[in-house]
């Protein structure tokens, strides 16, 4: 029978640790959004949520979706500057316009709790990075809850996207895995993830994975969301995979929550290292 990986459940406890904590300076969150995406305004309301339930500093600035990039970074980099900001993030997607990845690199390495900057990838790369992409940790704390052995196990991820599947593939090698990677390209799908003893997806198209792609026992990770009508769901068609799968987390309450508390802690992480990230 299939076992549940609940994601909010780790993350209450990892909340309640931080919620604990005494800080020596009370940590600060600042998140950059430019325009009003309906998607990204939830996301973001579900971070404030945290943060005042632990009772630390939150600022959102808002910038208006027209924003040239030059005047984009020049504010990423000005907020970065300020010593009241311990932790900061630009809220993505950015409108098609702009060039994502460099604005993002005007964050701080310092203060890089989504480690999505070149500099704080770079560094977890090469493992000399104080702290894990948040995605990264949740997948790695449910991967745990399984009691999943990483080394020579058979791993498919399916999406190479910079959020989840590349920053996964590059920690799940650090692991000793096997690991493929599929993307639009890849034929034969369903043949490739049938080998899977682990199979992560992350593409965000509901309903992608069906039961008959998946070998009986596999631990299928759901890090892929899409929202329809106000409603989430996942990569992963929960009803068929279920049936199949020896864990399997739900969306929601899989990955999702479980990737905002560990957010979290590397902006608690950070701020007591005197902002230190490697």
């Amino acid at each position: 029978m299939v076992r549940i990986l609940s994601g909010e459940t780790i993350a209450r406890r990892i909340l309640g640790d931080l919620k604990r904590k005494k800080a020596r300076k009370t940590p600060s969150l600042l998140v950059v959004q430019v325009g009003k995406n309906p998607v990204s305004a939830k996301y973001v309301g579900e971070k404030e949520k945290v943060a005042k339930e632990l009772g630390i500093i939150f600022r959102l600035v808002v910038l208006p979706a027209n924003i040239s990039q030059t005047e984009l970074e020049h504010q990423i980099q000005k907020i970065g500057k300020s010593p009241k900001v311990t932790g900061m993030i630009v809220q993505l997607p950015l409108p098609s316009a702009l060039n994502t990845q460099a604005a993002l690199d005007r964050i701080p390495l310092e203060k890089d709790v989504d480690v999505l900057s070149s500099a704080g990838f770079g560094a977890f790369a090469l493992e000399t990075l104080n702290i894990l992409p948040p995605t990264v940790h949740a997948v790695s704390l449910l991967l745990r809850k399984a009691k999943a052995n990483l080394k020579g196990s058979n791993v498919v991820v399916l999406g190479a996207g910079r959020l989840v599947g590349l920053p996964l593939s590059l920690w799940l090698l650090q692991q000793g895995a096997t690991l493929t990677v599929v993307n639009k390209q890849t034929k034969n799908l369903k043949s490739i993830t049938q080998k899977a003893d682990i199979l992560i997806s992350g593409t965000g198209k509901r309903g992608l994975v069906r039961g008959n792609m998946v070998k009986k026992g596999a631990v299928v990770i759901d890090a892929g969301t899409s929202v329809e009508a106000g409603k989430s769901a996942g990569d992963v068609d929960f009803k068929t995979v279920s049936k199949k799968a020896g864990f399997i987390t739900p969306v929601p309450g899989g990955v999702g929550p479980l990737t905002v508390a560990c957010l979290f802690q590397n902006l608690f992480l950070l701020t007591e290292r005197g902002n230190r990230a490697i």
